[in-house]
């Protein structure tokens, strides 16, 4: 499946495979095929990196804090590549759009969750942290954030088609 015909599944509510499990790496299959680029933002690729982000946070359940993650700049909602893009082109080109208002503040609610995550884990507490990471908020936060962001491309994607 193309990125553009599983963006649409995406918003339907369509699972990625039969054996969906709404997990971050079933979703990651069908956006590795091809990236889609709007106001300077590549779908895929902005779609990937938050992704990433929960392997990122179960690094550090696994004491692997290497990367030396900030609890500040994860928990901004504006230091990502989506983040810098939703607080400028994405803002500029489509914060009139009642769905782009919708995913900015969703993924503002993401990293506020995936910083409540970091706390936690830095502080030793690594089963809140994992509890937090699996089944807290911020599974549904990452879930919508993947949904909102793949509305708009549908939304702005089919109305630049039709202009």
């Amino acid at each position: 499946m193309g990125l553009m015909g599983w963006v649409k599944s995406l918003t339907k509510g369509e699972p990625d495979s039969p054996a969906d499990d709404a997990s971050e790496t079933n979703r990651a299959a069908p956006v590795a095929e091809g990236g889609a680029v709007l106001a300077g933002l590549n779908f895929k690729t902005a779609i990937d990196a938050h992704m990433k982000w929960k392997a990122r946070l179960e690094q550090c359940l696994g004491n692997d804090n290497d990367e030396k993650l900030d609890v500040d700049v994860v928990s901004s909602d504006n230091q990502c590549l989506l983040g810098k893009w939703i607080h400028g082109p994405g803002g500029e080109h489509y914060g009139h759009l009642p769905q782009f208002q919708e995913m900015k503040m969703e993924h503002a609610r993401f990293h506020h969750c995936a910083g409540e995550v970091l706390t936690h884990c830095i502080a030793g507490d690594k089963e809140s942290a994992s509890s937090k990471l699996h089944s807290g908020d911020y599974p549904r936060t990452s879930e919508r954030v993947k949904l909102h962001l793949a509305r708009l491309y549908v939304q702005v994607k089919d109305t630049s088609d039709d202009a």
